[in-house]
């Protein structure tokens, strides 16, 4: 099998993996390919997610490092917010808050790492700051700003705004 065909095979197998939620299969497809090509940051990043899903921490943020110094520049805030989910499942909010910080300025315009630090400030009891950075992220002009509306909405349910948690709703 050709080196190109024999890796685009397995990455296909990895994502699918990855895809279905079967963690430990991802980890095992995702060390083929990292023991065989080290230099692929995403089977890296898959790694580092797969790892972290199965509470296996310390192997997941040498994961996710390599993952991240591996990264092009415009992707970076993807292994970066992976970090802030390493910590937020660690139970750590505030540096996996620091992480998503990271993530956001790595890529301002991308709503995603804006919706998971609003996501972690919610959760640790931080509504008012969760309700600005989801604002924050509905007007991101990449990402998914439905998802930024949803959770607004439920910050503002959750802060008893019922009339503009309606409204963000209906944007989502």
């Amino acid at each position: 099998m050709k080196p190109t065909t024999w890796i685009q095979s397995r990455w296909n197998r990895l994502r699918a993996a990855h895809r279905a939620g079967m963690p430990a299969l991802t980890v095992a497809r995702a060390r083929e390919i990292t023991t065989r090509h080290p230099e692929c940051g995403p089977a890296w990043k898959l790694l580092g997610s797969a790892l972290i899903a199965m509470a296996r921490y310390d192997e997941a943020e040498e994961a996710v490092r390599r993952s991240t110094a591996l990264c092009p520049i415009d992707r970076l805030w993807i292994p970066l917010a992976e970090m802030g989910h390493l910590h937020k499942a660690r139970g750590d909010y505030e540096t996996a808050a620091a992480w998503y910080r990271r993530a956001i300025d790595a890529a301002p315009d991308e709503a995603g790492a804006r919706i998971y630090l609003g996501g972690v400030l919610a959760q640790a009891g931080k509504l008012d700051e969760a309700e600005a950075v989801h604002r924050a992220a509905t007007v991101c002009e990449r990402g998914c700003r439905d998802e930024a509306f949803l959770n607004l909405g439920l910050v503002l349910r959750a802060l008893d705004r019922p009339e503009e948690a309606a409204h963000c709703f209906e944007e989502a």
